[in-house]
């Protein structure tokens, strides 16, 4: 079994090879580039393959940062495994156990203590191990120390003949009485947006900043203001340019539970309907989020096992 870094010339075959190998989650040439070798934290050498025989029998995706990110800095004792697969035709011939050892190694040499499997940020692919669809894997990386620290869920919604129920039209129209508006994103409000963001939920700055500056938020974003101006609460889709993606989406926890959440999570089903998406879903939620989401029409269509290994203690 041989362990070779990632090179041009692995790029024809490393879609097909992830996509037999990771059914559930395909990806296409201009996904792989946008989301993986143009990301600012791509390493080719975090990037392996498995070749048995001349064949390629399998990858992993190791991620370590090379660029700060805007909020969590460097993480430097932190690394991830964002995708890993190996050939079904080939499995049982030590590929899997051949690649695990080696990007342990190879995150662990750059200073990594702590591996998470999939919620690598900005551009992870699931938050967790598909506990359905991959259970051999999660099996494979609790047999080799890898510890289940939580779970989540993504969920998903037919918007084919959405209609916002009546109570929620019901709870908009008293909102708006009481002085709140819910309005598409315009620059003029970036100075509100950007304040309300920086104070509850800087963690989603890098995102929504890519969205506006990329020319989509005044279709996708949508704010609640309330009678002075200031933005209490957002939801946005489409983060990753895929119309059909759901989030991220917050209310000011001082204000949560008079309704703005029902009411701009609604509009944004009707910004989707309108523009002709029929489908919406997101990648990651758990805890009470689920009988939240629930309440409004949403249903789990995937349930993760998130899952660490501490190494080099």
């Amino acid at each position: 079994m041989e362990i070779r870094p990632f090179s041009a010339a692995c790029i024809p075959a490393a879609w097909e090879i992830w996509n037999e190998c990771l059914s559930r989650d395909p990806v296409n040439s201009d996904n792989f580039y946008r989301r993986i070798i143009y990301d600012a934290n791509f390493d080719p050498d975090n990037y392996l393959f498995a070749v048995d025989r001349g064949e390629l029998a399998g990858f992993v995706y190791g991620v370590k940062r090379r660029v700060p990110d805007e909020v969590s800095g460097l993480q430097p004792e932190q690394g991830w495994i964002a995708a890993m697969g190996v050939r079904p035709s080939l499995r049982g011939r030590g590929a899997g156990g051949a690649l695990l050892g080696a990007i342990e190694e190879t995150l662990g040499a750059q200073g990594v203590t702590r591996i998470d499997v999939g919620p690598y940020t900005p551009n992870y692919f699931c938050p967790g191990v598909d506990k359905e669809a991959y259970a051999a894997g999660v099996k494979f990386l609790g047999d080799r120390g890898y510890e289940i620290s939580g779970e989540c869920c993504s969920m998903e919604m037919n918007l084919r003949h959405y209609q916002t129920p009546p109570r929620y039209l019901e709870k908009k129209r008293a909102l708006q009485k009481a002085g709140y508006t819910f309005k598409l994103y315009e620059a003029r409000d970036s100075l509100s947006f950007f304040a309300f963001m920086a104070k509850h939920f800087s963690w989603w700055l890098p995102d929504v900043r890519a969205v506006i500056l990329a020319g989509r938020a005044e279709k996708t974003l949508i704010l609640a203001q309330n009678g002075s101006g200031e933005t209490d609460g957002f939801v946005l889709r489409g983060l990753d340019g895929t119309a059909e993606r759901f989030g991220p989406f917050g209310v000011n926890p001082s204000l949560q539970g008079i309704g703005l959440g029902s009411v701009l999570f609604h509009e944004m089903m009707e910004n989707m309907a309108a523009d002709r998406v029929f489908y919406t879903y997101f990648l990651w939620t758990s805890g009470r989020n689920l009988d939240i989401y629930g309440s409004w029409g949403m249903k789990v269509y995937r349930s993760y096992a998130m899952m660490k290994k501490i190494i080099n203690r």
